[in-house]
């Protein structure tokens, strides 16, 4: 498929200043000041995600999908998931997720594919997802982390779907890769961009967004 048109010049602002206001081991704030090509001056607050936002599709013999339960504080409500986590800057998102399905699910995949790729909440953070389908499961060993407490179901591919459009499961990774792989069952096919899937394999400092890469560099030319 050809690329979606783009404009001869798509960004249309000036940075005049930018200024790191938070920093810890899991996001990191900043406020930019900019001028619009239209005249406007503002402020643009930015959350940066220090960690790489992974998930995947497990699926058993009997096309059941591998489901976590856990509380979501920010939510305050329970929300059933595809195992997913959050890669460190020395893992790439293969690596982590292998490591998460252990550590959620005590389980363990022969066959491994990249399923999509989502920016999250990209008015305000350069948060970015890595999904993954994964099959012919079997035990392995590992433990959720301290903090964790989940519970594990596996559930039809089919009724996963049914929750989806119902509303009951509403997390973001959890329905973005499983209406993914829908369509790719509906006989819809296209390959992911060749550099773009590399990614799925390299570690952050490899190959980093464009705005991830620019928590590096904040100050002006």
């Amino acid at each position: 498929m050809r690329p979606l048109p783009l404009p001869d010049h798509p960004n249309p602002y000036t940075v005049l200043d930018r200024k790191a206001l938070f920093d810890s081991p899991w996001i990191r704030l900043r406020e930019d000041r900019f001028r619009h090509r239209k005249g406007v001056e503002g402020r643009y607050p930015i959350c940066g995600f220090k960690r790489t936002a992974c998930g995947v599709v497990a699926l058993d013999e009997e096309d059941r999908v591998v489901l976590v339960g856990q509380w979501r504080y920010p939510l305050e409500s329970y929300s059933w998931e595809i195992v997913e986590g959050g890669g460190e800057a020395h893992e790439s998102p293969f690596e982590c997720i292998q490591r998460e399905l252990a550590e959620e699910a005590a389980l363990r995949a022969e066959v491994w594919e990249p399923l999509a790729y989502t920016n999250l909440s990209n008015s305000s953070t350069d948060e970015e997802a890595f999904l993954f389908l994964a099959t012919e499961l079997s035990e392995a060993h590992g433990e959720p982390d301290e903090e964790e407490e989940l519970n594990v179901h596996r559930e039809p591919f089919e009724d996963c779907l049914r929750r989806v459009l119902s509303g009951e499961i509403a997390d973001g990774l959890t329905v973005i890769a499983l209406l993914a792989l829908q369509a790719k069952r509906s006989g819809l096919s296209q390959p992911l961009n060749p550099a773009l899937a590399e990614r799925f394999f390299q570690r952050p400092a490899e190959h980093p967004s464009a705005g991830r890469a620019r928590w590096d560099k904040l100050e002006l030319p």
